[in-house]
């Protein structure tokens, strides 16, 4: 019997997310989780980890928890971090440049986040940051 949740504990590294990424098509997959939703999610999942590894403030053998949980037609992915606290659901989404000039690099990752999962969540609790990102499908979408 497949259970409607998996976990995964990983290190604060850039070598880990290959892994996490491997360890979200895996478990998801094993429980029918729709290829589009499971992209959706690990766009969010690389993008989510990307930031926590580069702005978070923690030493590289530093433990992150993965969480993935099912509903019929949905599925939430949390990032739990004891990094710097950072909330992406309240952070200003950049201005659009109106000239290529305009441009600068970078700064799109909470628009990507907000783009593909269909709810964000955030909470700072007891130190740590837990980040719930849910893609829905189907009916429930």
């Amino acid at each position: 019997m497949v259970r409607n949740h998996a976990t995964l504990a990983l290190q604060a590294h850039v070598d880990e997310l290959r892994r996490a990424a491997g360890w979200l098509h895996a478990e998801a997959g094993a429980r029918a989780v729709p290829d589009e939703a499971i992209g959706r999610l690990d766009l969010c999942l690389h993008e989510a980890l990307a930031n926590i590894l580069d702005h978070s403030g923690l030493a590289a053998d530093a433990t992150l928890q993965l969480a993935l949980h099912l509903q019929p037609g949905s599925a939430t992915l949390t990032l739990l971090d004891s990094g710097h606290p950072y909330d992406p659901t309240m952070a200003p989404a950049p201005a659009r440049p109106t000239t290529l000039a305009d441009t600068l690099p970078g700064g799109l990752g909470v628009v990507m986040l907000r783009s593909q999962a269909d709810q964000l969540a955030y909470e700072h609790r007891d130190g740590s940051n837990q980040l719930q990102i849910t893609v829905r499908w189907g009916e429930a979408a």
